[in-house]
């Protein structure tokens, strides 16, 4: 079976942007690591805010804010091979401010790093989530754009302590606000012209990652969302991934938009 990493990435993916839940910081961090063990120079970051990765995550952290960023920036590509550059620290510092797109590229062009990982909104660490008018924050030089969900959102209440802007997801899917969310809900966000594939760069290629696929009947209900998805018009992805990042293990296909 192959790795999730072998499943996702090519050797063109320089430039990666997740959207979405349920785990899109898990996954970054899980490629950055990937991109490291293979000799390739990475930068991890985001367009929005993400929590302060801990050593776990990423050995090296550098914000643009501080005095002599590319100096350090090398330094702990050189070192590391994988640094998470921010914008700058958040509130008491447990947070970090993400990096305007144009900058974001700029300092991937001007650095040594090969790829680069960013994680281009948030979702309050819930499953599922519908983008807000100015989300996501995509760099126009994405190649591979992800779009996550977690599985465990199916079956879950479509309100806003399982669902971020649950409201706006309902509305979008054509659910009723507190009913449970279904595999026709999320197909119906992955289809959508502002779901889950809202704002991709043309050209880039277009992945769907169900996260969770451990969890009891995790398989099937990958599975039913995927065959819902073909019968519906709208955007669809190149090719899909059904995962457990948790267990580091994942099938996948292409699908025909």
């Amino acid at each position: 079976m192959e790795t999730i990493f072998e499943a996702l990435i090519t050797d063109d993916d320089r430039s990666i942007a997740l959207v979405g839940g349920g785990g899109k910081t898990s996954l970054m961090f899980y490629l950055a690591r990937q991109f490291q063990q293979r000799g390739i120079k990475v930068i991890s970051g985001t367009t929005t805010r993400i929590l302060r990765p801990d050593p776990g995550q990423s050995p090296s952290l550098v914000v643009t804010a501080e005095p002599g960023f590319y100096e350090r920036l090398e330094r702990g590509l050189a070192r590391d091979l994988h640094v998470t550059v921010a914008g700058n620290y958040s509130g008491t510092g447990e947070k970090l401010e993400g990096i305007d797109c144009s900058e974001l590229e700029e300092l991937f062009a001007a650095s040594s790093a090969q790829r680069m990982v960013v994680e281009a909104d948030g979702a309050r660490q819930l499953p599922l989530k519908a983008a807000g008018e100015h989300e996501p924050v995509v760099c126009r030089a994405t190649s591979l754009y992800v779009a996550v969900l977690g599985l465990d959102s199916i079956g879950k209440t479509l309100d806003e302590k399982h669902v971020f802007r649950a409201e706006l997801l309902a509305e979008r899917t054509d659910s009723k606000y507190g009913d449970p969310v279904s595999p026709l809900t999320i197909a119906r966000l992955i289809c959508h012209r502002e779901g889950l594939f809202k704002d991709c760069p043309e050209g880039a290629r277009r992945c769907i990652f169900l996260n969770k696929n451990d969890l009891p009947g995790g398989r099937d209900k990958a599975r039913e969302v995927l065959e819902t998805v073909v019968g519906l018009d709208g955007m669809k992805p190149d090719f899909w991934i059904s995962a457990s990042l948790a267990m580091g293990r994942c099938e996948s296909g292409s699908m025909v938009r």
